[in-house]
Parts: C-alpha cells; structure tokens; sequence
C-alpha cells in the first residue's frame, strides 16, 4: 500500500481521535455495569474476528519471514495484551485524573524511543510542541475535577499506567519497519489477534463469570460500535497515518482524545465543561500544530 499524503494522514488521525474520544464516554458508561476486563476481551475479540475477515477478503494470505511474524507477536504482545491489562489494572488502582495525565506521557516516549532508535529526527520545535501539549492535557485533567493524587497504592497503579504509556509508544515505533513493507491492514489484524488471544488468557475467568443479561441493548451497541470503530477502524487509520508522518507526529494527536472526550460527554451527557478545561484544550491543539509543522 502506497503512503497517503500528509495533510490526509493528519485528516485521518483527526477522525481516529474523533473515534476514539466518542468512544471514551460510551465504554465510560457500559464499565460501570459490567467487568472492563470482560468488556475488553469480548470487544478485541469480536474486532479481531472483523480485521481478520477483511484481510482474507482484501489480501489473502502471504507466508512472511519469520523474522517478521515474530516482530509481529512481539508487538501484539506489547501493544495489545500488555498495553491493556495494565491500563485496566493500573485505573483500579490509581485516580482517573493520574491514569488521564500518564498515559497523556505516551507522544513523550514515542519521540524518546524514535529518537533514541533513530526511527525519525525529533528536533527541539517538535519536543516544545509535545511538552505544551502535555500542559494542555494536564490543565484539561485539573479542570475535569479528576482528583491528582500520589503514594500509598496509587503508585503501583501509576507505575501500571506509565508502563501502559511506554507499551502504547513502543508499539507505534516499532512497527514503523514493518509498515515499510506489509500494509496497515495486515499488520494491525495479525497483531490484534495475536493481543486478543492472550486477552482471553488473561481474562477469560471474568468473561464467563459476568452476567451478560446486566449489559441493556444500547451496551450492547456500545460494544459492536467499539470493536468495529474504535478498535478496527481506529487502529487502521492509525497505521496508515503513522505509516506517512511517522510515529512521533502521529502520536501527539493522542492528547486530542481527553479534548474530544470532555466535549462529547459535555453535549450528550450534559457535564459541565470549565474553563480550564477550555485553556487546556487550546493549549494541546497549539502543542499539536507545533509539532506538526517542526
């Protein structure tokens, strides 16, 4: 698959994050009435089964070095199984305010990784534009009323969730090579399979113990909406983005996602948006531009 352009790159992160900030208030409300961990194995499932599908229907199947499939199984590992359960893990255990800040570190180690592996130059322009973003998401946090707070068990928790931040980062580095030469489409499915499978490993007691009568029609449309969109969708756009702009570029729209997050629960759920929250968002969306235009 050829690159796409940058200004459509930078279009589709924009609808991924757009996604993904939409799917934030939902599950947000689904994980109150049933188990996250049971929620997140039956939706990368179900995302794994489509993604699968569609790769057969497209692509077929192409043997690969094993060289490269074991490349692949790393970054499943990492970027799907790992990356999960210690978010999951790490938010049982820390403020939603902390988990919201460290995992907004995510575009830092990306740049650190890119750079420090040689993956794409990060010059000081890009690294001003990563840190303001990290203010805007950490006055956004302030402003949400998300209480910060450290020690006791929230470290272990914090420590969860940064290690959560780092997986997410290596994940989009790493598969940089590969992009070079297999499509954005190929290579999220095997790596989503390959993180679901170990999903199920870890999580499959809670599957089968949660009362799936709990979860109403409309949980259930959360569901099929998060693993085609959020996940399937999400991931694709993703990849093929960061396949032209590179990982660092790519990752800083991460920090859009609290942005999109406040709004949508402020106009379908009604929260209040204050202005702190409003500042913050300028300031990530300056933090962005900056970045992008290094």
């Amino acid at each position: 698959m050829e690159k796409v352009s940058s200004s459509t790159a930078y279009g589709l992160l924009v609808v991924a994050i757009l996604i993904w900030g939409f799917n934030f208030s939902l599950v947000k409300w689904v994980i109150t009435r049933i188990s996250p961990l049971a929620f997140n194995v039956l939706r990368f499932s179900i995302a794994s089964g489509i993604i699968l599908s569609i790769l057969f229907i497209k692509e077929g199947w192409k043997p690969m070095p094993l060289s490269d499939f074991l490349k692949m199984v790393f970054l499943g590992v990492v970027g799907h199984a790992v990356y999960q359960v210690f978010f999951i893990k790490g938010l049982s255990l820390t403020t939603a305010g902390n988990s919201s800040l460290l995992i907004a570190t995510a575009p830092i180690w990306t740049a650190l990784l890119s750079a420090s592996l040689k993956k794409e130059e990060v010059n000081l322009k890009a690294w001003t534009g990563i840190v303001l973003a990290f203010l805007g998401v950490f006055l956004v946090t302030l402003g949400s009323g998300d209480r910060l707070a450290f020690g006791g068990m929230k470290t272990i928790g914090d420590a969860l969730t940064l290690a959560a931040a780092i997986a997410l980062s290596a994940y989009t580095v790493l598969s940089r090579d590969l992009l070079d030469r297999y499509s954005p489409l190929r290579l999220t499915a095997i790596t989503m399979a390959i993180g679901s499978a170990l999903l199920w490993l870890y999580g499959y007691d809670k599957v089968f113990a949660q009362d799936w009568g709990l979860l109403p029609v409309t949980g259930w449309a959360v569901l099929g909406y998060s693993a085609f969109f959020a996940v399937v969708t999400g991931y694709l756009l993703w990849f093929t983005a960061v396949k032209s702009v590179g990982p660092t570029r790519a990752a800083i729209f991460n920090n859009m996602t609290p942005i999109v997050a406040f709004t949508v629960a402020f106009l379908l759920l009604g929260e209040p948006v204050s202005w702190l929250q409003i500042g913050g968002g300028v300031t990530v969306i300056a933090g962005i531009s900056l970045t992008v235009r290094s």
